[in-house]
């Protein structure tokens, strides 16, 4: 069986070698940097060379796939991303490589991207699991750092964001751009949802300059729009606006349609905070002209959504109604089902149907809002209960394990106090032995002397 492993370990490291050794056409490994400047440049550029795709070797192919998944995740393609990381995670299938990591991570990010978190969880796990066994400090910091996004997530914020403190002090050590980038970047959107702004604010800021350092636009344009929700968040409305502007520009000039929408739903949001409520309307109507590219049902649902409540605010209550209604339509789509969401568009219904004096209706809806926050609730309890029991439970083994370490350890004690036993017996006899043959050789001494003296008196008397 021992046999049978190591050739599997090996055949498994032939491979891997096996796709490093391939040669990478040139023009694909430029999309490396590519890619995270001009997504769309980078796209044009696969295709030009699709032709091409079936006569490279596997690897290659696998390779293509994965760069081609990493430029539909810049675009908001989740969902063809999604497709291109499967394909690729086929050919690799039978190997443990750094390329099996990232496409592992490329499909984590799509899943996550459509609020399947508990699969871009599973994913992630994998990843990390095999970037482990490859003692790869980078990957596994980048396989941390996106768990540590899902768990967030699922409202797991001690945990998420002790991993991420770990993450950061190891980045850190390590002194690699992007890890640092990634980490600040997520470490501000962590701070800033547990409502600590001005931590956010600073990690954010770091996390800007580092990315303009790699020159990664669309990088650079999430940070700022991170930074600019915080400052709506702290009321600092006019900073907000003026981070949703700048990122508006980048996009604009990177010709990023999917950040142009959220720079325009941005600037809608934080205008109608603001109470400015016909620029709000003008913003999102501009975002909306980029809704069809973003391949989300979840934004869809978030963008009538927001509509519908600038349209209350404009007194609007049947344009408002009608957003509503489009928001629970892409609510129906079983993949994508973000719960706080659909019960936002619950309680906004039941107050719209109150404003047209349909207050049966408004009950009846109100009830459902109730039972479905209840019902979420319960989920969140079951969760952490089951995080508790779990804790319970590595608790419990630790104890174990710290209980027969003791064990092992005294047994341990005990052998060498036995040892140390027959040691001084063994001292003690050979004492006694040495004892007995000084005493024996004293009394064959006496012996001697005494025979020695009996013989001379009697060669001494006269005849």
């Amino acid at each position: 069986m021992k046999i049978c492993h190591y050739l599997c370990v090996l055949l498994s490291l032939c491979l891997a070698f096996s796709v490093q050794a391939q040669p990478i056409p040139g023009w694909l490994l430029q999309l490396d940097d590519l890619k995270h400047q001009q997504p769309e440049q980078s796209l044009t550029i696969l295709n030009e060379h699709q032709s091409e795709f079936a006569s490279q070797p596997l690897p290659v192919q696998a390779y293509w796939l994965h760069q081609q998944a990493a430029v539909y995740s810049a675009l908001g393609r989740h969902q063809q991303q999604q497709q291109a990381a499967r394909q690729a995670l086929e050919l690799l299938a039978d190997t443990q490589s750094a390329l099996k990591v990232e496409v592992w991570y490329e499909l984590g990010y799509a899943l996550e991207m459509q609020v399947q978190l508990a699969e871009a969880l599973t994913h992630y796990q994998q990843g990390t699991a095999l970037a482990t066994l490859l003692d790869d400090e980078k990957l596994i910091l980048r396989g941390q750092i996106n768990q540590a996004a899902i768990l967030s997530e699922q409202n797991d914020d001690k945990q998420a964001l002790s991993l991420l403190k770990t993450v950061y002090q190891r980045a850190e050590l390590l002194q690699d751009t992007e890890i640092l980038a990634e980490v600040n970047a997520q470490l501000g959107l962590m701070y800033s949802s547990l409502a600590f702004e001005e931590d956010a604010v600073n990690f954010l800021r770091r996390a800007l300059v580092l990315y303009q350092q790699l020159g990664w636009v669309k990088n650079e344009i999430a940070v700022l729009f991170n930074l600019a929700r915080t400052y709506s968040y702290q009321q600092k409305y006019q900073q907000a606006l003026d981070h949703f502007n700048q990122m508006l520009q980048r996009s604009l000039s990177a010709d990023d349609v999917v950040n142009l929408y959220h720079a325009y739903l941005g600037l809608a949001i934080t205008s109608a905070e603001m109470s400015r409520t016909e620029a709000a309307l003008g913003y999102i109507e501009k975002a909306e002209q980029y809704l069809p590219r973003l391949q989300s049902s979840y934004h869809v649902q978030s963008h009538h959504y927001e509509k519908a409540l600038i349209y209350r605010d404009l007194e609007q209550t049947s344009l408002a109604m009608q957003q509503v209604i489009l928001a629970e339509q892409a609510a129906e789509q079983p993949a994508e089902q973000a719960e706080h969401v659909i019960l936002a568009i619950k309680l906004l219904r039941a107050e719209l149907l109150a404003q047209q004096d349909q207050y049966q209706k408004a009950y009846l809806v109100l009830q459902e809002f109730v039972d479905g926050f209840q019902e979420l609730r319960n989920k969140e309890n079951e969760l952490a209960l089951e995080r508790i029991r779990l804790e319970f439970d590595s608790e419990r083994h630790q104890v174990r394990s710290n209980l027969l370490e003791a064990e092992n350890e005294l047994k341990a004690l005990r052998l060498q106090q036995v040892e140390r036993k027959r040691q001084i017996q063994l001292m003690w006899l050979g004492i006694l032995g040495c004892t007995t043959l000084i005493l024996l050789g004293i009394v064959l001494w006496q012996f001697s002397r005494r025979a020695s003296k009996t013989r001379r008196n009697s060669n001494s008397v006269p005849l």
